[in-house]
């Protein structure tokens, strides 16, 4: 049951109503109201040896109202990237497969002075380039494509409150508990992130970008929806706090964010925690994660007495949790994380890697760049509809 409570400076969406993910599809069934929604589906060539991915497929056939799928493929050679084109081509949606590591890719990035590289940001900033080459589309929604419990409706809940005009948002984070019959998931959120922003906090109490951080209720979610405007001002991170930094971007430009409640259970691939692996897993992810929200704090290094001091309250609270809601506790796997992420808050943090420039940076110096990218991403396609404008 949800409640309705409203936290720091941004609005909570609520499922107070069991119906409301069903009322939101029931708006978009409108005639044209969808034309211009986009879903942006940033991929990994190995998630096609999954089940996710064609459950996901299968349930996005069921939008009809949806405009356009934008689907980028990381990790493909020509044999697989004609295998992801198969699997998507099922959709009735106008569809764009993007083949991220073609020569002609590399050659692109490189004549707009992008250094080679890979991962979801990039993924995702390419995408948003593709967006732009459809002029009919004014939202993009993103998700992950590894969810397990995927539901078609997320779309149209994050897509709602920026589509409807009396709500008038810019920019919408999903949230939602992440859990399985393991027990409970989302370790970098509950024992890293949240004690974190915590013990931040305490070191700077009126510093306005922790507390807009700390009022989301799952701030590493993959799942959003923005203003095409919006995010084409936006210079993307390559690294994993790219969904940190994302809101921090949209709290800067000023404009109107919300958060919705996506489910009541979530859950999609799991990450190993490669403790002993700084570049692997979670491990070069909570890495990432530090590095971020101390650079969003403007500081050096993180009181590792405070954030120990919050730690041991997030487990205490999550193990209650989970006897009170009869989910079971993986005690091996916490006490893992917990010595983990209590190591890295005391290491000293490595730079960031620097950002992808905006969409709107890059046509002021290259102006035919949305051009020559849908001209590439075309010669790469055997879709119909890959990148005619819808109808």
């Amino acid at each position: 049951m949800a409640d309705f409570q409203q936290q720091g400076p941004i609005t909570t969406l609520h499922r107070l109503n069991p119906d409301r993910s069903q009322e939101a599809l029931t708006y978009f069934a409108q005639p044209n109201v969808g034309n211009g929604v986009a879903l942006i589906l940033p991929c990994l060539i190995s998630e096609f040896d999954g089940s996710a991915l064609p459950e996901i497929v299968q349930q996005l056939s069921e939008l009809d109202w949806l405009g356009r799928v934008i689907v980028g493929i990381d990790g493909a050679d020509s044999n697989s990237f004609e295998t992801a084109q198969t699997l998507f081509s099922q959709l009735p949606q106008p569809t764009t497969v993007v083949w991220n590591d073609s020569s002609g890719m590399k050659e692109f990035d490189r004549k707009i002075g992008i250094s080679p590289g890979t991962g979801k940001g990039r993924n995702l900033w390419r995408c948003v380039g593709v967006a732009n080459g459809f002029t009919e589309i004014d939202t993009i929604v993103v998700h992950d494509a590894d969810i397990s419990t995927y539901e078609a409706s997320f779309v149209a809940r994050l897509a709602y409150p920026i589509a409807d005009e009396r709500l008038g948002f810019d920019f919408v984070k999903g949230f939602y508990p992440r859990f399985d019959e393991a027990g409970l998931n989302g370790r970098v959120t509950r024992l890293l992130v949240w004690p974190l922003l915590e013990s931040l906090i305490s070191l700077a109490p009126e510093n306005p970008r922790l507390r807009y951080l700390a009022s989301f209720r799952y701030p590493l979610a993959g799942e959003f929806a923005s203003r095409i405007s919006v995010a084409n001002s936006i210079a993307m991170p390559e690294h994993w706090g790219v969904d940190i930094a994302l809101l921090i971007a949209a709290q800067s430009l000023g404009v109107a964010v919300a958060q919705t409640d996506l489910t009541d259970r979530y859950d999609h691939k799991h990450q190993l925690l490669s403790a002993d692996d700084a570049d692997l897993g979670l491990h070069h992810m909570a890495r990432d994660v530090i590095s971020t929200l101390l650079s969003v704090a403007g500081l050096h290094e993180v009181d590792a007495d405070v954030f120990d001091e919050s730690l041991q309250h997030a487990v205490s609270a999550h193990h209650a949790n989970s006897i009170s809601n009869g989910i079971p506790i993986n005690e091996p796997e916490e006490s893992a994380a917990v010595a983990l992420f209590s190591k890295l808050v005391r290491e000293t943090q490595s730079a960031l890697p620097p950002e992808l420039p905006s969409w709107d940076q890059l046509r002021l110096e290259f102006p035919d760049c949305v051009q020559d990218l849908a001209s590439l991403v075309e010669s790469h396609s055997t879709s119909p509809g890959a990148t005619r404008s819808s109808p």
